[in-house]
């Protein structure tokens, strides 16, 4: 079975905001403990541009970097969700998009539970350059141009 790609509801969308800052804004907070990243996957090249660990080596990133660009997303930001069905059920990945350098990021991301403790944390799949323009925003305000013209 495919990934499905659909538009969760802006409610949705803004609890998952709600839920994942909570978690890296708190005073708790553990980057080790808290946020787990995939610098690298199994299909990587390692000439890939489009990959999470060489966008960070162009932006001259560290994963402390990548909490920090994540606690600034809004609803302006969110693209789409997409159900995952590789891994265990079926989980929900929200896909937002931030410029960052002129150029488009990428960024794909969701909660997860420890089996153990059901304590939550970040888990971070995506964060490159944009293999495609990010074009779809659901959720973004209307920007209006000063003295356009109709």
């Amino acid at each position: 079975m495919e990934k499905i790609h659909m538009s969760s509801e802006r409610s949705a969308v803004k609890d998952f905001l709600a839920q994942m800052n909570s978690v890296l804004s708190s005073d708790s907070f553990n980057i080790d403990r808290d946020f787990m990243f995939q610098h690298i996957r199994d299909a990587d090249k390692p000439d890939d541009e489009y990959t999470n660990a060489n966008t960070m080596l162009e932006l001259g990133y560290d994963t402390s970097d990548v909490v920090e660009e994540l606690k600034t997303l809004r609803l302006d930001n969110y693209s789409e969700s997409i159900v995952d069905n590789v891994a265990e059920g079926f989980e929900i990945f929200y896909v937002f998009g931030k410029k960052i350098g002129g150029r488009d990021i990428y960024i794909k991301v969701r909660m997860k539970q420890r089996k153990r403790t059901q304590d939550e944390f970040v888990f971070c799949i995506s964060f490159h350059f944009a293999r495609h323009p990010i074009t779809v925003y659901p959720y973004k305000r209307k920007q209006y141009r000063k003295n356009e013209k109709e």
